[in-house]
């Protein structure tokens, strides 16, 4: 079977949903009085929060880390739900194609578990922010026993108070800035190999992990974040000794004074997306070479 059939997709994503369902409900419920007890916690133990906005910043910042690390544990937890033997050998006998279950799983990790690890932040901050409400919270007062109830905040585009939400903030964390807001003058070749840089950064982290998790089947997160480190030093390290520029700007009151964008620069830029292809591509060999009974560490056999 190796055509590609949405109908069979549909059929083999909904198998996976429903095998991690109870599972994936538990961390949901767990991860959304976290982020509540967290907000709550962390006011209360900072006294410098000594105003809404500098309350939401902290929050926006702390919960933009935690998206990200708990995205890439599930992005390398691509096949974690079939490591058991049982669940394996269900999941490789579904009337599907490899293509059709590979997709299902990256689907679900990638975009099913991110979206609910997303919510269950935005509910846990409804959460603060109806417990801010519901009690008037007043905050921390400054040294003369005064108290701060409202404050400009930018993103919000008015007053925020202590019982204002921290996604909007949150959102604005997680946007790749390309340029910086207010420059319009640079060239567009600038504006291009930064995007290129940017998403195609974006798209190369989510393929090693997703290629770490095909391989590694214990620790996935662990070992393909050890690699990545390894690998992001040695070319920093490489580049430095070498002297070579990525790429640099300058820019005075708004107007872009000079720019380079080095060779090496578009040599990463455009190799990016060439890398994701090959490791995406390795992630799928691999996944087609399942076998009921692997290696203790790893999915695959380098030695047949």
């Amino acid at each position: 079977m190796n055509s590609f059939n949405i109908k069979r997709f549909g059929q083999t994503l909904r198998w996976v949903l429903s095998v991690n369902f109870r599972k994936m409900m538990l961390w949901f419920t767990g991860s959304v009085l976290a982020v509540f007890l967290g907000e709550i916690l962390f006011q209360e133990m900072n006294s410098y929060n000594s105003n809404p906005g500098s309350m939401l910043r902290n929050f926006s910042q702390f919960l933009t880390l935690i998206l990200i690390v708990v995205s890439l544990i599930m992005i390398s937890s691509i096949v974690s739900s079939i490591n058991e033997k049982r669940k394996r050998e269900a999941f490789l006998m579904l009337p599907s194609s490899n293509s059709e279950k590979y997709i299902s799983l990256v689907i679900y990790s990638t975009v099913i578990c991110i979206v609910a690890a997303f919510i269950a932040i935005v509910l846990g901050d409804s959460l603060r922010m109806f417990a801010y409400w519901a009690t008037d919270y007043q905050g921390m007062p400054y040294k003369d026993g005064s108290y701060c109830y409202s404050t400009y905040d930018e993103f919000a585009g008015g007053q925020v108070c202590w019982w204002s939400s921290a996604i909007p903030r949150l959102i604005n964390e997680l946007t790749p800035t390309i340029v910086h807001h207010g420059y319009a003058n640079y060239p567009k070749v600038f504006y291009y190999y930064q995007a290129a840089f940017i998403y195609g950064g974006i798209l190369w982290i989510h393929s090693v992990y997703t290629l770490g998790g095909t391989l590694f089947r214990k620790y996935s997160f662990v070992g393909t974040s050890i690699i990545m480190m390894l690998t992001i030093t040695l070319v920093v390290r490489l580049v430095v000794v070498c002297d070579l520029t990525l790429f640099h700007s300058q820019w005075e009151n708004g107007e872009l004074q000079s720019y380079e964008i080095g060779v090496v620069g578009w040599i990463i830029a455009i190799a990016f997306p060439i890398l994701s292809v090959l490791n995406y591509w390795a992630s799928f060999h691999i996944f087609k070479a399942f076998q009921l009974i692997t290696n203790k560490w790893l999915n695959y056999d380098f030695h047949k």
